[in-house]
């Protein structure tokens, strides 16, 4: 038996539209022969030189401060439920047979679940805020 000791390779290589408008949809700073900055690095460059602009435009809070605010406000309010239900005051304040004992422990119940409902919107707005802000700079 003969056994064909050459062998053969075939090379297939094959160029479609599709990729041609891969090339079209590459940002300009991508290429490597441009000079011209990443989105990211842009912001970076404007927001160093224009630091007088800033103190005029609005502070812009971070979500996580929101949120964290928004947990810290529910745990007080849900906390002071169980102490107006224990009689039990915790931090030792006011005592429970105090005539502000009620009114206090009713007042951080009652508003302190709504603020901490809507620091957890303020949150979430805040964090597509700054996704949607980080999705302009990716394109």
């Amino acid at each position: 038996m003969l056994v064909n000791s050459r062998v053969r390779r075939l090379v297939v290589t094959a160029a479609t539209e599709g990729s041609r408008k891969l090339k079209e949809i590459q940002p300009s700073w991508a290429n490597p022969d441009s000079d011209e900055p990443p989105p990211w690095a842009r912001e970076e460059g404007r927001s160093s030189s224009s630091s007088s602009s800033t103190s005029q435009e609005s502070l812009e809070v971070p979500f996580f401060v929101y949120l964290l605010a928004s947990a810290i406000t529910a745990i007080a309010a849900i906390g002071s439920v169980f102490e107006y239900s224990s009689k039990n005051p915790v931090l030792g304040v006011l005592e429970s047979d105090s005539i502000f004992y009620t009114p206090v422990i009713g007042f951080v119940a009652f508003t302190g679940i709504p603020t901490s409902v809507f620091l957890w919107f303020k949150s979430v707005e805040a964090a597509n805020k700054e996704a949607a802000e980080q999705d302009k700079r990716d394109d």
